[in-house]
């Protein structure tokens, strides 16, 4: 369901900056001062560049051309704005009809997070359960129509009650699942989420990108037990797997570690959320590398998975810290 998303503070400004410089020939001063507020906090360049992404899409609208030509056959007591102020006016409209219309990241419930290496679970008012990893946040609402559930990040394991009257929607950042009743566990991983079916079925359907969100999710593909729905920047798909696939999609519960895969980014991020450390890379380019494996959740362990399969040597800095690297 749609809800209102408030724009934050470095947002609003930056489409007050959007208007300043592009609507009108920007002064030196203009300049200098939209130049401090990018360095005063590095958050405003990103509200920039992300509501610049939105202006340039807007700005190409025809009907938005076509209030600029309205505007010039008004009669000239009326004509308080150029076209491209008018053009601006009505793009910074859009902008805020934009982020009416967009879901939020989350909806108002019970806000859950848990520690690295960390597993709870968690019983909900319908007599559903959830089971979240280590380094993992979910946001829940149950609402007269519906059960939303909001998952940012980490692994989270779901059996939920059916109720034909209120479906139970799994928001991820890469689109959403929705249910009546079933058992299936969650990856929120690097780039795609993926749903594997453990008893029932199970929809899904990825997020439109950029502006597109506000025409809703794209079209939903249903996946039964022993089979997995992937959400990515391509879409929705659904693939099959054997059935002792289904024990290593739930090895974090009994502090494993099962890659079939993964970037080793996706890895690191897996294993820092089940011990608690911190791996870096010495090469950014080193996580695209694929990593398969089946070890304890343990950091020794894991650093013995990356030398034995990925040739990497691992150096130590501080108690907690390890730097991967090409072996010499």
């Amino acid at each position: 369901m749609a809800e209102r998303r408030t724009p934050t503070k470095a947002e609003r400004e930056a489409s007050g900056w959007i208007v300043r410089i592009k609507a009108h020939d920007a002064s030196d001063r203009d300049r200098q001062d939209f130049q401090a507020w990018l360095d005063a906090d590095p958050e405003h360049a990103r509200a920039y560049a992300h509501m610049e992404r939105t202006w340039s899409v807007v700005a190409s609208l025809q009907h938005l051309k076509g209030s600029a030509a309205a505007n010039e056959r008004a009669p000239r007591h009326r004509r308080w704005l150029s076209p491209a102020l008018a053009i601006a006016a009505s793009a910074c409209l859009a902008i805020g009809g934009l982020y009416w219309f967009t879901r939020t990241p989350a909806p108002t419930g019970v806000h859950y997070a848990t520690a690295p290496a960390e597993v709870r679970t968690i019983e909900l008012a319908d007599g559903s359960t959830i089971v979240l990893s280590g380094a993992t946040e979910a946001s829940v609402s149950l609402r007269e129509a519906e059960r939303r559930v909001t998952l940012g990040q980490g692994y989270a394991l779901f059996d939920v009650r059916h109720d034909p009257a209120r479906p139970f929607i799994v928001e991820t950042p890469q689109g959403d699942i929705r249910v009546l009743g079933t058992s299936f566990v969650i990856r929120v991983g690097e780039t795609q989420v993926r749903t594997t079916v453990i008893r029932g079925s199970v929809s899904g359907a990825a997020e439109r990108p950029g502006l597109l969100r506000v025409l809703g999710s794209g079209e939903p593909v249903t996946a039964q037990a022993n089979e997995e729905i992937i959400l990515n920047e391509q879409g929705a798909s659904v693939v099959t797997i054997a059935a002792e696939i289904i024990p290593r999609r739930l090895a974090w519960q009994n502090n494993m570690l099962a890659f079939d895969g993964e970037t080793l980014n996706e890895a690191i991020a897996e294993v820092s959320q089940q011990t608690g450390w911190q791996f870096e890379l010495a090469d950014p380019d080193l996580g695209q590398m694929r990593v398969g494996g089946y070890v304890h959740a343990d950091p020794e362990a894991f650093i013995d998975l990356m030398s034995s399969s990925l040739g990497l040597e691992a150096r130590r800095e501080g108690e907690r810290r390890v730097v991967l690297s090409r072996r010499s």
